[in-house]
C-alpha cells in the first residue's frame, strides 16, 4: 500500500487488513515471487550443469525459480531467441556474446566451459591433414565462432580462405551436407560420434587452439537490473550443479540424457573443461591471453570488424558482469 496514503485509510479497515495478514501465507521473498528466469540449453556439455542443477532442485534451494529452455535444434536457434527476447538467458559461446551485443544489452555473468579438444573439423576419408583441404568445400556456421575457429584452423596450416570454399552448415546438418555438399566441417558432440561411426574422422580440434572456444552464460541487462538476487541465486546454483555432476558424473550423465532423448553413453565432456568458480575467478581477471576473457573478447572483435560482420565495437569490459561470481566468492 502507497504509505502516503496509508494515514487517510479508515482506522476500521486497517484492523480488518492486519487480521487479514495475520492469518495470510507469508509473503513470497523477491526472487521466489518472480518469474521463471528462462535460460536456453542445448546438446552442448558446457550448458548441462542448467538441467542437473534444476532436475536436482537446486535453483529453488538457492531461492529462484528457473525455467530450462532445450534448444534441441541447431545452435543458432538459441542466439535468434535470446536476441528476440524469447529468453532471459542463454547458453553461448563467448565469440556469440559480442554480435549479440551490438543488437541487445546482454551480459556474461560466468564462463561455463573451455573446449579443449570438443569441437572438432570432420573430413572425408580423403583428406589427412587441414592441408588437403585446399580446392575443398568446408562447412561451418558463418559470421559466429565457428567460422573464427574453422579460420584459425586455415591459418595454422599455411592456408586462407581463398584456398577453400567457406559454407555456411550448422553443427546439426554438418553430416548429412557430407560428402557430396561439402567435405569437411566444424561441429561437435553428439554429432561428432555419429560422424565418427560413419567413417570421417578428425583433422583438427581445440586441443589445437588452447582457450579459443570458451562458453557463458548471459542474461539481458534489464533482467540482471530488475534481478539480481535472482541472479546471484542462479549463479550460486550453477557452481554447485558443477561440483555435483563432477563427483557424480556417471548420475548426471543419467539425467542430462532423459532430459535431452540421448542416451548416457553419449554424454561426455571428453575435450571440454568445466568451469568451477576458482575457473571463473581467473577468466574474468585482466590477461594476454585465451584464458581471460576480456583478452578473449577483444580478439574476436577485431576478427569481427576485420571481416565486416560488425561496423562498431563495444567495449569488451562492458560485456561482463563479475559482480555475481565475485560476491559469491565473498558469501563462502
Amino acid at each position: 500500500m502507497n504509505i502516503r496514503l496509508m494515514r487517510f485509510v479508515p482506522l476500521a479497515v486497517l484492523s480488518v487488513l492486519w487480521l487479514a495478514a495475520c492469518t495470510a501465507t507469508p509473503w513470497p521473498t523477491p526472487a521466489a515471487a518472480a518469474e521463471p528466469l528462462r535460460v536456453s540449453w542445448n546438446p552442448w556439455p558446457g550448458s548441462y550443469p542448467l538441467i542437473i542443477g534444476h532436475q536436482r532442485g537446486l535453483f529453488e534451494k538457492h531461492g529462484v525459480q528457473v525455467e530450462p529452455v532445450f534448444i534441441s535444434t541447431a545452435y543458432s536457434a538459441s542466439i535468434s531467441d535470446f536476441t528476440a527476447n524469447k529468453l532471459d538467458g542463454a547458453s553461448l559461446a563467448l565469440g556469440d556474446l559480442l554480435p549479440i551485443a551490438t543488437r541487445t544489452d546482454v551480459k556474461a555473468v560466468l564462463v561455463t566451459d573451455v573446449s579443449t579438444g570438443a569441437d572438432q573439423v570432420l573430413a572425408t576419408a580423403d583428406i589427412t591433414t587441414p592441408a588437403d583441404l585446399r580446392g575443398k568445400r568446408v562447412g561451418a556456421i558463418l559470421g559466429t565462432f565457428s567460422e573464427v575457429f574453422v579460420r584459425a584452423m586455415l591459418e595454422a596450416n599455411s592456408l586462407t580462405t581463398g584456398d577453400v570454399e567457406l559454407v555456411n552448415v550448422s553443427e546439426a546438418a554438418l553430416l548429412e551436407e557430407m560428402p557430396d555438399t561439402i567435405q569437411a566441417g566444424h561441429t561437435w558432440e553428439p554429432y561428432t560420434s555419429e560422424g565418427l561411426a560413419r567413417g570421417y574422422h578428425a583433422i583438427f580440434s581445440t586441443a589445437d587452439t588452447p582457450g579459443l572456444i570458451a562458453g557463458v552464460l548471459a542474461f539481458h541487462t534489464s533482467v540482471i537490473e530488475e534481478r539480481p538476487e535472482g541472479i546471484q541465486a542462479f549463479v550460486a546454483a550453477w557452481f554447485e550443479a558443477v561440483e555435483w555432476w563432477q563427483a557424480h558424473p556417471q548420475e548426471g550423465n543419467i539425467i542430462v540424457a532423459e532430459a535431452a532423448g540421448l542416451k548416457p553413453e553419449e554424454i561426455t565432456i571428453e575435450g571440454l573443461d568445466l568451469a568451477g568458480h576458482e575457473d571463473n575467478l581467473r577468466a574474468f581477471a585482466p590477461g594476454s591471453d585465451y584464458t581471460s576473457v576480456y583478452f578473449s573478447a577483444q580478439s574476436y572483435l577485431e576478427f569481427f570488424i576485420g571481416l565486416g560482420i560488425l561496423t562498431s565495437a563495444p567495449d569488451p569490459e562492458a560485456l561482463f558482469e563479475p559482480s555475481f561470481m565475485m560476491e559469491y566468492r565473498r558469501a563462502r
